[in-house]
């Protein structure tokens, strides 16, 4: 996990510029497991940020829950069979600036890919995983969004005279297709890690 702490202060500082406070915090967790050609390799990606301009509120600058889970099992020195399920979301809601209208919540959206394929690994650094069968389901659970259709789903019916109707905005949406998945970790120098997240879908 990672904690980072900014700030900066200014006075009479003739080149411009703004106070601010910030906080970013990063937790990352691995399981991983491999008994003869079982592989199972799971992660836990968590992200939120604060900051605070000078003369506004407190503001989120970032907000990422993302959870997959990988099973494969051996077909070649360098292939395997391979399910996988991705799932991203947010922790906390999120507003405009003068918070008066929800722009997206926890599970609102939800982002969800269960996919089949082949998943290419030569090494501990490098997975390509191919999927050619992959359903991405979308989910809103705030009702509000959902009437809106956002993030895709199908918004609230309207009436006889075109207004929306409050609660018929479907909260679920999905589709079919292909999907391409690359994931790249390798420390280049002793503390210092290059980590690279691909992920291709098309419907």
């Amino acid at each position: 996990g990672i904690l980072n702490f900014s700030q900066v202060s200014l006075t009479n500082w003739a080149g411009g510029g703004q106070n601010s406070l910030s906080v970013l915090g990063i937790a990352t967790g691995f399981a991983n497991y491999k008994n003869g050609k079982n592989t199972w390799n799971n992660s836990l990606d968590v992200t939120y940020g604060l900051v605070k301009l000078e003369g506004r509120r407190m503001q989120k600058s970032d907000d990422k829950l993302e959870m997959n889970l990988k099973y494969g099992y051996r077909a070649s020195k360098s292939w395997y069979y391979t399910a996988q399920v991705n799932l991203k979301t947010q922790l906390t809601p999120t507003y405009t600036i003068t918070r008066d209208t929800l722009l997206s919540d926890f599970f609102a959206p939800a982002h969800i890919l269960t996919s089949l394929g082949m998943d290419y690994k030569p090494n501990d650094k490098l997975s390509v995983f191919l999927s050619p069968f992959t359903g991405k389901f979308t989910v809103v659970s705030s009702q509000a969004l959902a009437d809106q259709g956002a993030f895709g789903v199908r918004p609230a019916r309207k009436d006889v005279e075109g207004n929306p109707v409050p609660g018929t905005g479907e909260h679920f949406r999905k589709e079919f297709g292909g999907y391409v998945n690359v994931r790249y970790k390798n420390e280049i120098v002793q503390n210092v890690t290059l980590q690279i997240k691909l992920d291709l879908f098309t419907n």
